[in-house]
């Protein structure tokens, strides 16, 4: 569904993993997102008669995956992703070669508990048609022996298939089991590809790949809620592409058959005459029809709630294709709406009848602008809209004088290509706009305007609009004349101008962004949206606007591009004494230990045939003791160290939440409902405005110590690293140098930061932050010297963002939009009304004590002392600025103390025992989880000892 129009938090927990919501002002949307993680299941309200539901996913009790081409070395399309219902991710059968029934490809799930399945769907992946599978069978089994071979004689087949094909790119195709049975072991047996049946290249003929594989099974005998899941919806052509709420069940025998599902809770919508409530719904037959959605409302102070059946008349949704519903609501003006709930019915059911289809594109009332939204748009050449003020913005204020400028009015979308409006799939358009000049030349640009009315209690009760807009080549929006949001514009200087966008040649289809609009740029009244869009030169042969719906939300808006692209102190890097490049100075102390031989060996290659006894550095040992531990490449650390590997930290470290806030925060993230958690998190942290390049990247190249796989090599090649990577994954870094570990930078900048916004939690994902830097010496990318360095940066890297007050107002407002989400999560998801209550409520990454003794031990891998024992305490200038959010009420010198009271000894290995202090010493989990209390002295009592300002134990 369209639903890139609105994120927000009012939605049942039932549904929120698939989908996102927005409501106040009369207004609210959901969508359901493609690769979100699937739900449970939805709650019934009172019991079926007569129908069972039909849709429960057994593949989350998958304990096991297998496969003879399983891809394990890497993160993205190993056959664990067959089972992850993601169809963003895939199995990609590497060397498989085309599938036959001699020498099929197959795919062994073990589940934890015996299930039967009912049925199962196929996903197609995202590559080419030619890799999809068509032909396979899928066999059942009970026997262990089966569980590690796929030709054991146990194996029973269950359905078998032939000719099959994938009309898209992540369709899901399902499939019926005719004679279910309990068994633990599932095989999915590939006998055939698409090849060259398939429209695609020739070398993709031999190839494999697959998105999902997916269990499911019914719920049982006796009468049960109809299935409600979100599903993959490009076989049925959902309004994006992408998904939509499916329902499916099957009646018990004939006569009448019921089932009611709350499909969202939690709702507050005010009701106004004009409110409708609108809906897509795609029966599969006539039988699948008999779907009606009815709302729940309470009177304004939310005491006697009735259920509504939405009136529709007399029509019935015709079956196999996409019918839109809209019901008035007008006789329920004044009220507030708090569920919406799916109603089947049938008072003549045939026993078997399995009613089955989608439903999408569900609101109640009007966005403020939507598909019908009428345009004032200016496609005439040479003529500037602004009629030659010198505001060339002028055009988009509210109120302005057109004159004799020839403004025209249509619908979007608008575009040409050529001589037509022929732009391809998923870019339709529905009012032309002249492409061409008389001379023959491209138009410049092109402007368009409209208008929408607020009204107070509207805008007192929510944050702001969110809407998107698709545009070729570059798009600039405006508010009441105040820019709000542009992609690509940063060089217009005039309405007639062309511009190519930057990084690229202006060629491509139509680009989709999204924007916000705070309520302090609104008005009640009339507010006006202008736009304009620029073609990148003169023989430009297409152009493209599609205006996206604008609509209330009342949750947590992006940051502005003004706010992010402002250039904060904190984006200017310190100065090194003496100048260079500061986080080599920063890590000066790497000399040290590259100078003692039991920590750190030769930076050289090691001769072939070498022995783990030989090895006369810890650095060198320790590698070897982490990268050969795992039992081989199926070993379910090496599959989690690659996939810290290939992806962002802030999102891979989502389990140190524990298992339900973790949960929550990973939907949170993929609904969009975090945007400002997620641009911080995702780069702005780690970065500037006009810059990615990494920091730490100076220092490791001055630094250029060799990596442990380059000088210790290979097992298969008579050396001692265990290749859990890919060869190319290898090959990549090999000629990059080893300190400081760059991932674990990056893995503790973010880990920080999300610590500091999640203080409650702060053990636990520093935890985690540090099992994804030791990930990093399991593939044997890095030495444990590398992951104490790494983490130095890490650290400074988030000292310096929190240190910077323009900055530190970014991370206040991410923190305040963490808490509110999440805790409206956990209260959706029957979890507490408190992260910290959420968090208890699952189960924990790790204990609080164990975490704070694994991120101690990780500090230094427990190598010797190699500095001075016995010096005093030594806290970073700054560094106090990390414990704002875990101690609140302290002062800075107070933070100080409790930084120093919570210091390792000095001595250990990168320990700086100059003047500025010694980040290795800090120990961020201990501090910012330390009990601490004030006396008038000016001393503190931190964790039961007495200090004094230095932080060195004072008194008894």
């Amino acid at each position: 569904m369209a639903g890139s129009l609105v994120a927000g938090s009012a939605s049942s927990g039932a549904v929120d993993a698939a989908g996102t919501a927005s409501q106040a002002g009369g207004y609210w949307a959901t969508s359901y997102e493609p690769g979100t993680p699937r739900p449970a299941g939805f709650p019934a309200q009172g019991p079926a008669r007569n129908l069972r539901g039909e849709t429960t996913h057994i593949t989350t009790t998958v304990r096991d995956v297998r496969s003879d081409h399983p891809n394990d070395t890497s993160a993205q399309e190993g056959v664990e992703s067959l089972a992850d219902q993601d169809s963003g991710t895939k199995w990609y059968a590497r060397d498989s070669g085309r599938p036959t029934g001699e020498e099929p490809v197959y795919a062994i799930y073990t589940l934890r508990t015996p299930s039967a399945v009912t049925g199962y769907s196929l996903t197609s992946a995202s590559d080419a048609p030619p890799r999809d599978p068509a032909a396979w069978t899928v066999l059942g089994s009970d026997s262990d022996s089966a569980g590690r071979d796929a030709d054991d004689s146990s194996w029973k087949v269950l359905d078998q298939k032939e000719g099959q094909r994938f009309g898209a790119r992540g369709q899901s195709n399902f499939y019926p089991i005719g004679t279910p049975h309990a068994y633990r072991h599932y095989q999915l047996r590939i006998t055939d590809n698409c090849a060259d049946r398939c429209e695609g290249s020739a070398g993709d003929r031999a190839k494999l790949q697959l998105a999902d594989w997916t269990l499911r099974s019914s719920a049982g005998s006796s009468a049960s809620a109809l299935g409600v899941r979100v599903e993959n919806a490009d076989s049925v052509g959902a309004a994006d592409g992408s998904a939509a709420l499916r329902y499916a069940g099957r009646v018990l025998a004939s006569g009448p058959a019921s089932s009611t599902v709350v499909l969202r809770s939690g709702l507050d919508v005010p009701l106004v005459r004009e409110s409708r409530l609108s809906y897509a719904i795609r029966p599969d037959d006539a039988a699948s029809a008999r779907i009606a959605l009815n709302v729940v409302y309470a009177d304004p102070d939310g005491r006697h709630p009735r259920t509504y059946a939405a009136r529709t008349g007399d029509r019935t949704p015709a079956p196999g294709k996409w019918n839109t519903v809209s019901a008035d609501l007008g006789a329920l003006a004044g009220k507030r709406v708090s569920e919406i709930r799916l109603r089947y019915e049938d008072e003549h059911a045939e026993s078997g009848a399995k009613p089955t289809g989608w439903i999408d594109e569900l609101s109640i009332g009007k966005a403020a602008i939507d598909a019908s939204t009428t345009w004032s748009y200016l496609d005439t050449p040479g003529v500037d809209p602004a009629r030659g003020d010198r505001d060339r913005t002028a055009w988009t204020r509210t109120g302005f004088e057109a004159g004799d400028v020839p403004w025209k009015t249509a619908a979007g979308p608008f575009g040409a290509k050529n001589d037509g409006t022929d732009l391809g799939a998923g870019f339709p358009v529905r009012t032309k706009l002249r492409l061409r000049k008389d001379e023959g030349d491209s138009v410049e640009a092109y402007f368009f305007r409209t208008s929408f009315s607020m009204d107070r209690a509207s805008l007192d009760a929510i944050t702001g609009l969110l809407g998107t807009v698709v545009y070729d080549d570059t798009v600039t929006v405006y508010l009441n004349g105040r820019r709000i949001a542009g992609h690509g514009d940063g060089k217009i200087e005039k309405n007639l101008q062309y511009e190519v966008p930057d990084g690229t040649s202006g060629e491509g289809d139509p680009v989709t962004a999204r924007f916000s609009v705070p309520a302090s740029a609104l008005r009640a009244g009339a507010n006006t949206l202008a736009i304009e869009v620029h073609q990148c030169n003169s023989t430009s042969s297409d152009v493209y606007l599609g205006p996206g719906p604008l609509a209330q939300t009342a949750g947590s808006l992006p940051f502005t591009d003004a706010q992010l692209g402002t250039s904060y102190a904190s984006d200017t890097r310190p100065t090194a004494p003496g100048g260079g490049d500061y986080f080599t100075w920063l890590l000066r102390s790497f000399d040290a230990a590259r100078n003692t031989p039991s920590i750190m060996g030769a930076n050289e290659v090691l001769p072939k045939g070498t022995t783990y006894e030989e090895l006369a550095a810890l650095n060198d040992r320790t590698v070897i003791d982490i990268n050969n531990t795992p039992s081989g490449p199926t070993d379910p650390q090496v599959h989690k160290a690659l996939v810290d590997g290939a992806n962002s930290p802030y999102r891979t470290m989502a389990d140190g939440l524990g298992t339900t806030l973790g949960r929550l925060y990973d939907q949170a993230l993929k609904n969009g409902e975090l945007p400002k958690t997620k641009a911080l998190l995702s780069g702005r942290v780690e970065h500037t405005p006009d810059s990615s390049a990494d920091w730490y990247q100076t220092a490791k190249n001055n630094y250029q110590y060799k990596r442990p796989f380059v000088r210790m090599g290979f097992t298969n090649d008579e050396g001692l690293i265990e290749p859990w990577d890919s060869p190319g994954g290898y090959g990549g870094l090999a000629g990059d140098g080893s300190f400081p570990s760059g991932h674990t930078s990056h893995g503790y900048a973010q880990g920080i930061v999300l610590a500091t916004l999640l203080p409650e939690l702060a053990p636990q994902i520093l935890a985690r932050a540090s099992e994804y830097g030791n990930n990093r010496i399991l593939l044997a990318f890095h030495y444990p010297t590398d992951i104490m360095g790494g983490r130095i940066v890490g650290e400074k890297t988030a000292q310096l963002r929190w240190s910077d007050p323009g900055f530190r107002n970014l991370l206040e407002q991410a923190e305040a939009e963490l808490e509110s989400v999440l805790v409206q999560k956990c209260r959706e998801a029957g979890a507490g009304g408190s992260l910290t209550r959420c968090a208890d409520s699952g189960k924990a990454y790790l204990p609080r004590g164990q975490a704070l003794r694994v991120y101690k031990q990780r500090m230094t891998y427990g190598f010797p002392h190699i500095g001075a024992q016995g010096r005093p305490p030594a806290v970073p200038d700054g560094a106090e600025d990390l414990l704002r959010t875990a101690h609140p009420k302290l002062t800075d010198a107070q933070r100080r103390t409790v930084l120093a009271a919570t210091q390792i000894p000095s001595g250990s290995v990168l320990d700086e025992q100059s003047d500025g202090g010694s980040w290795q010493r800090i120990d961020l989990a201990r501090a910012m989880t330390a009990k601490v209390t004030a006396h008038h002295d000016g001393t503190l009592t931190v964790d039961g000892v007495r200090v004094n300002a230095e932080g060195e134990r004072t008194g008894k």
